[in-house]
């Protein structure tokens, strides 16, 4: 394989719409959050419209709040609008799917050189929690 093929398939970025509807629906509320925080507004009343429920939206900020806790650097988010995943965008959707599936090992793997064991557990939990709290069923 050339080196222009390896560089670009190493650089290009994900497209939102390609991921599953639980990690897209993630990134988009994670983008939506920073928009708010930036103009001064409170995201909770769009969250729970979005998922019709205070607990999803309550333990999303829960999410929020581990990312900003436990993420060694400043998380990249892209504009509203882009159809592009920033590369950690793309890490997130791939952890909530983890954690959706509930799959530790996986998350581990994804998370296991940026994120010391207990950073790990966190943000674990706090998606798993955002996760089943947004299931059917839930209040």
């Amino acid at each position: 394989m050339p080196i222009r093929d390896t560089l670009r398939r190493l650089t290009e970025q994900p497209l939102l719409r390609a991921l599953p509807v639980d990690a897209a629906q993630v990134v988009l509320a994670l983008r939506y959050c920073i928009l708010c925080r930036r103009g001064g507004r409170d995201p909770m009343p769009e969250l729970e419209r979005r998922w019709g429920k205070i607990l999803a939206a309550r333990r999303f900020r829960l999410v929020v709040e581990a990312i900003g806790h436990v993420w060694p650097d400043p998380f990249a988010v892209a504009p509203p609008c882009c159809p592009h995943l920033s590369f950690d965008e793309a890490l997130l959707a791939s952890v909530t799917v983890a954690a959706a599936h509930q799959d530790r090992a996986h998350f581990d793997w994804l998370t296991n050189e940026m994120l010391g064991c207990d950073a790990r557990e966190m943000l674990f939990v706090a998606l798993g929690n955002f996760v089943r709290a947004k299931a059917p069923g839930r209040v």
